[in-house]
């Protein structure tokens, strides 16, 4: 017979039955172990064997053989059950959050701020989860997001995100000014942002920072900024400041390290620069949902 024309294929309750009685050899021992009385079981085998279309046990008063059809069906149920165990165990881990892929768009100085140490620890306490991560502006994230193209993004954000997304705040952080340690403003305590109209900026491109957001803030103290410099990395700046060409604006955590030749300054406005998870809550998946937890754990913040 055609094996595609085969109305009825064995399910997988059939195999387990049959795996059992191939390994006890008897069965009694295989009803007991399967509880189950010795009828039923023996009627399942032979109702296997019908839709086989072979015999699989070479049947005694006492005991039981394996046929060559049933010692070659016993490697192939091993291996199929192990595979649909495993197959059932990786998809639970998914739903509880412990392993899966995670989508996540991100700006280039979320890195290098608060979040690496807390993502770092993620990825060692979940090794069978993983991030790609997308390096893009927040603009380009809101546009993955609402095509269901990433996970959820991280970005600096002032205002509410659009219908149909949600936002948690992942940190609590300012922004501060990076300055050359001879320049006249390092001898401030703090700097008021509209004492910046005349300087020279060293900025990131916005693809890759919060730029796009600060001279938003710019603009609402009445100036714009005049950029003469621009780099990918958050230390190609920074080394650009320490040489002179201008200053910079970036979160405080770029403080806490040490940059030769920078001095950081904080600012009277105070001008948050929290990092926001965004993403649309149809779409969360449990291991990202663990993520978002994570990070926020990391910063002390409540979990929602």
């Amino acid at each position: 017979m055609n094996p595609s024309s085969r109305p009825h294929r064995p399910d997988l309750k059939l195999l387990r039955y049959f795996q059992t009685v191939a390994e006890e050899l008897h069965f009694g021992r295989a009803a007991t172990r399967l509880n189950m009385s010795q009828p039923p079981l023996s009627f399942h085998i032979k109702e296997l064997e019908s839709q086989l279309g072979t015999q699989l046990f070479v049947r005694h008063s006492r005991s039981v053989v394996l046929t060559h059809a049933g010692e070659v069906l016993l490697n192939k149920t091993r291996a199929l059950l192990n595979s649909v165990e495993c197959a059932f165990a990786e998809v639970e881990q998914i739903g509880r959050g412990e392993s899966g892929r995670i989508r996540l768009g991100i700006v280039g100085t979320a890195i290098w701020g608060g979040l690496r140490p807390a993502i770092r620890r993620y990825m060692q306490d979940y090794p069978a989860s993983e991030i790609l991560f997308y390096e893009k502006s927040p603009g380009d994230q809101l546009a993955l997001l609402q095509r269901n193209e990433i996970d959820a993004g991280i970005w600096r954000m002032e205002t509410h995100p659009p219908c149909g997304l949600h936002s948690e705040k992942l940190n609590d952080a300012t922004f501060m000014v990076a300055l050359p340690v001879e320049h006249p403003l390092t001898q401030q305590p703090a700097i008021d942002i509209r004492q910046l109209r005349e300087e020279d900026f060293v900025t990131m491109t916005a693809v890759h920072s919060d730029w796009t957001f600060l001279q938003k803030v710019c603009a609402e103290a009445g100036f714009t900024p005049k950029v003469v410099r621009e780099a990918v990395e958050p230390q190609t700046v920074l080394a650009l400041v320490s040489i002179g060409l201008g200053l910079t604006i970036m979160a405080d955590s770029y403080a806490q390290m040490s940059w030769p030749g920078v001095t950081f300054r904080p600012m009277v406005q105070a001008i948050p620069a929290d990092l926001y998870a965004v993403y649309a809550p149809e779409q969360l998946t449990g291991v990202t949902r663990r993520l978002i937890e994570a990070l926020k754990k990391s910063a002390g913040l409540e979990i929602a």
